[in-house]
């Protein structure tokens, strides 16, 4: 363990220059160092702040960090949960408050999940260290890059559970062909609105113009077996953007002649004015001559892809972007998280 100075000096100047390495990167601070008059030796392979961080002093800030702070309240309790377990056996293998380097250690990290049969606590375990260590490393380090940590954090689950995505080309494809059959972008705007909230297709058949909120990049939606009940989603701006055109350029002359009430409850996407909503058979037979037509989507995985596979894009591009898995089940308007795990798989 390296020695501590209890000096005020020191600590300032610790403060600052991992003040400096979180605002520049690691990177651009090894240049500038190799441009003073000072001898530094660093550990191969290890950034020299790791060295420096103790497992308490990573929790800690963990806590205090605007990643944990913006989490929801249900979220925060579930990763104090896992944490108070994490540092229990922490403190069973290597005492009260180790490195943070032994403690991110791939082998330990590895053997902690194995301790745990069942694939959903894998599952949960895994979505928490991943948070944890990723915000560490963005906070001390600079990056939030796992490297190999990012494999053993993910969980195996056989292929039959896998949900079915699509790639980022398939979806290029698929929006070119989308764009080159619908003369009324009608099915375009859906493909986006499926892609930038991650809602089921009968939540999608169901939207009414009144449902958008732009202004906080929200909609409203029906879930699954509650039909008299409405539930806040966010979309992207990207997605809410071709939605509002869409309405925009099929609903203009229906917004100057009708009342707002009557205009407010008219149908997104309707192959009629508005006053009935798309069948979910309609958006399936369409996504089904695409994807038949698709060159990028592999001829056996054809059957086993469809509308509801923009969900899973959507759940996996989130998970790649930084969601967290909890944050992610609520966005999915999922009721339990044991629903959103399986799409750890696909990172």
């Amino acid at each position: 363990m390296p020695k501590v100075i209890n000096d005020t000096k020191y600590t300032e100047l610790k403060e600052q220059l991992n003040q400096l390495l979180c605002l520049y990167g690691p990177e651009k601070m090894r240049q500038v160092m190799e441009t003073l008059p000072v001898q530094t030796q660093t550990k191969p392979n290890m950034p020299p702040a790791v060295r420096n961080v103790s497992f308490l002093e990573a929790v800690d800030a963990f806590y205090q960090s605007s990643k944990f702070s913006g989490l929801s309240r249900t979220t925060q309790t579930t990763y104090r949960s896992e944490m108070k377990l994490f540092q229990q056996h922490v403190k069973e293998k290597f005492g009260d408050d180790p490195q943070f380097e032994k403690v991110s250690n791939g082998e330990f990290l590895s053997d902690y999940i194995k301790l745990n049969e069942d694939p959903n606590t894998k599952a949960k375990k895994s979505s928490f260290l991943r948070t944890f260590i990723k915000t560490t490393y963005k906070i001390f380090f600079g990056h939030q890059d796992l490297g190999d940590l990012k494999t053993i954090l993910r969980v195996r689950w056989s292929n039959d559970d896998a949900p079915k995505s699509f790639t980022k080309v398939q979806i290029a494809e698929i929006l070119q062909i989308a764009q080159s059959r619908n003369h009324d972008s009608l099915y375009t705007a859906i493909i986006w609105t499926f892609l930038g909230s991650g809602i089921r297709i009968n939540e999608l058949c169901h939207l009414r113009i009144g449902d958008i909120t732009p202004d906080t990049q929200t909609i409203k939606v029906t879930p699954k077996g509650a039909e008299n009940t409405k539930k806040v989603r966010k979309i992207n701006e990207l997605a809410l953007m071709m939605l509002t055109d869409f309405i925009e350029k099929k609903y203009s002359r229906a917004r100057e002649v009708m009342p707002d009430s009557d205009y407010q409850r008219l149908y997104i996407f309707s192959s009629t004015a508005g006053d009935k909503p798309i069948t979910s058979r309609a958006i399936q037979q369409f996504m089904k001559r695409i994807i038949r037509e698709s060159r990028s989507i592999k001829e056996e995985d054809k059957d086993h892809l469809g509308p509801h596979s923009f969900r899973h894009s959507f759940a996996v591009q989130g998970l790649e972007a930084g969601i967290d898995i909890y944050t992610l089940s609520k966005l999915l308007g999922h009721e339990s998280i044991d629903s959103t795990m399986k799409y750890l798989l696909l990172l």
